[in-house]
């Protein structure tokens, strides 16, 4: 139980870093008349994607065990960080502003 704690601790501590890089990146790149859409865009997808997910999140933790189905999710994590790894995402600059 310790163990999910500190993952979720980890987690969280990785959110609140990337979510400000990455909303910090976006407003950056993206036009003024744009923002409210683009911005409004990305909340409903990920709103979506809480929604698709966790439900079944849980349809595979009951069918698989709890355990196989985090060992699922780690799998998830490891091979999205890895594809952003090796993406242009991570060398992704903006011009600089004056």
């Amino acid at each position: 139980m310790a163990s999910i704690a500190v993952g979720q601790a980890l987690y969280g501590l990785a959110t609140g870093l990337e979510n400000a890089n990455e909303m910090g990146y976006r407003q950056a790149v993206t036009p003024d008349h744009l923002q409210a859409r683009t911005n409004t865009t990305i909340r409903s997808v990920n709103r979506a994607m809480l929604v698709i997910g966790a439900p079944l999140g849980g349809l595979l933790a009951d069918h698989l065990g709890y355990r196989p189905a985090l060992w699922w999710g780690v799998a998830g994590f490891t091979l999205v960080a890895v594809l952003l790894g090796v993406s242009r995402f991570r060398t992704a600059r903006h011009p600089q502003v004056s």
